[in-house]
């Protein structure tokens, strides 16, 4: 199994570990730490230059790595403490194979895998699989703050998890806007050379090019690209921007049917794990050709502005039995408010099964910082925003090297301290921009609030691209049995599809279902389809 497993894998292995409890192989060479008995590998680590760990909760927490700690008698297999890493295992027999990819796992041998219904559900509801969820049953994301262990003690690995300091922390005295934008500035390497920044329209990017482009002899220069979103103010946003920051301003306009050359590859590089991204290819793939790390702000919004439900529509402060399910399930509409329940766009009873399976996935998920006093802003780094880390990880990376700043583990738990009364009207992030970017904070955002001009046309609706979701969703008679009458006659009038395109919730259910088809096609051989009821 273990040669399946590498033949399955990315090119450039090394054997960079072996003991009799686990062996570690790598594309590169991950960071290594020892500290008395134990010594262990971290990967994706958000946090260099700190001090080295001594357990693998802490470097789970204080690193925000995924990582294999050993002594004389255990092995530990860790993922983060928020779960952002893909960290993928399969046990079989006495042993538990991992990988940062699903396909390897999916490889190790020919047994037939099966549907997890409810990944697939939070893959539309939520745009992406949730916990330890995966598109199969037999494969399990690590969850966040877990673990697995194997030891000389009899019995097979065993499954463990910890509480990080900042679940049972309480609000106290929230860090001062200023010290939040020092704590992220210090997150940003020091290079000598070139660095690219990922420059979009809202206020994450423009205060990261801000504080790169203070430093003594930068050489910063800025990317943007369409979101495909028909509004295109990020451009024109982000050139603002860059204007006022002195900046060398790239844009990457992609053609007008990228959406449909590109949709795939965004699904195959990232496992069909995420419904985000489509749009990211070609801005991608200008990326990979940089000579320079780039900057990213992702997480960015996700921890510092307010989300969730407004003032007064969760249940947060109510008292009684149920408070806490009526708040997380707030939470959880808010989330999904792309998702469509329409009965015409579902056969009888679908499009409720699943958000109830969605619903029930983030219960389980943010039950445990149930009565955290940032919750909202937790269940989001929990749910939508695992699907988000993707971008940096799986499509930027890992052939472009990726900053991320707001993803340290010393910013991650300064901004869970700011209380969510700071945040309302954005008067805490406001505050950061006017300390941190005070030549680009009045500028427009995309974070403003207001009208907006009416969208113009988008590339994932163009004719071209309809018809490809159509003719996926055609071919596959699993994916057509979960569609109503409405979006079933856009299979086979262009017309009908062009009507549902215009609004995004119907769109989504297009796409997932043509998502849905095309895994099938590729791992029908090895997925045995089990009818959705």
């Amino acid at each position: 199994m273990v040669d399946r497993l590498l033949s399955a894998s990315p090119r450039g292995l090394d054997e960079v570990h072996r003991s009799p409890l686990a062996v570690l192989w790598s594309t590169g060479e991950p960071e290594n730490w020892s500290s008395g008995p134990r010594s262990g590998f971290l990967w994706w680590s958000r946090a260099g230059g700190l001090p080295q760990p001594h357990s693998w909760q802490d470097a789970a927490e204080r690193r925000m790595a995924a990582g294999l700690v050993v002594d004389r008698r255990d092995a530990v297999l860790h993922t983060d403490a928020l779960g952002l890493n893909e960290l993928l295992v399969r046990p079989l027999g006495d042993a538990l194979y991992f990988s940062a990819r699903l396909d390897p796992l999916v490889r190790l041998d020919d047994a037939p895998l099966h549907m997890d219904w409810s990944a697939w559900a939070n893959l539309l509801v939520m745009l992406t699989p949730l916990a330890e969820e995966t598109p199969f049953r037999e494969i399990r994301r690590l969850a966040p703050a877990t673990a697995w262990r194997a030891g000389l003690a009899a019995g097979g690995p065993r499954a463990e998890s910890f509480e990080p300091a900042w679940l049972s922390a309480g609000p106290g005295k929230p860090p001062a806007p200023e010290d939040m934008v020092d704590l992220i500035a210090a997150r940003i390497p020091h290079r000598a050379g070139p660095v690219a920044i990922g420059l979009s329209g809202g206020w994450d990017s423009r205060l990261l090019a801000s504080l790169a482009a203070r430093r003594p002899g930068a050489r910063l220069e800025a990317w943007t690209t369409s979101t495909d979103d028909g509004l295109d103010l990020d451009i024109s946003h982000a050139r603002a921007v860059a204007a006022a920051l002195g900046l060398p301003h790239h844009v990457v306009v992609p053609g007008p049917e990228a959406w449909l050359e590109e949709h795939r590859v965004v699904w195959r590089r990232t496992e069909y794990q995420t419904m985000h991204h489509g749009w990211a290819m070609p801005y991608a793939r200008a990326v990979h050709g940089l000579r320079a790390p780039l900057i990213d702000g992702c997480l960015g919004d996700g921890l510092l502005r307010r989300g969730g439900p407004a003032p007064g529509e969760d249940a947060a402060g109510a008292a009684g039995a149920g408070a806490g399910e009526r708040a997380r399930a707030a939470i959880w509409r808010s989330l999904s408010g792309h998702f469509p329940r329409h009965p015409e766009l579902w056969a009888p009873g679908v499009g409720d099964a699943l958000a109830d399976l969605s619903l029930t996935a983030f219960h389980r998920v943010t039950r445990p910082v149930e009565g955290h006093h940032a919750m909202p802003v937790l269940a989001r780094l929990l749910t939508r925003y695992r699907g988000i880390y993707s971008s940096p990880t799986r499509l930027l990376g890992p052939e472009a090297e990726v900053w991320l700043p707001f993803a340290g583990p010393d910013v991650v738990t300064a901004a869970l301290g700011v209380p969510m009364s700071a945040r309302e009207d954005h008067a805490y992030y406001r505050a950061m921009l006017g300390y941190g970017a005070p030549d680009v904070a009045a500028l427009p955002s995309t974070n403003d609030p207001g009208d907006r001009p009416a969208p113009g046309p988008r590339r994932a609706t163009t004719p071209a691209a309809l018809a490809a979701l159509a003719a996926d969703i055609a071919a596959s008679e699993e994916a057509r049995t979960l569609l109503g009458p409405r979006l079933l006659a856009t299979l086979h009038d262009p017309e009908a599809r062009a009507r549902q395109a215009r609004w995004s919730g119907p769109l989504y259910v297009l796409q997932w279902a043509s998502m849905l088809a095309r895994w099938r096609g590729e791992y029908g051989s090895r997925v045995s389809w089990e009818p959705f009821t």
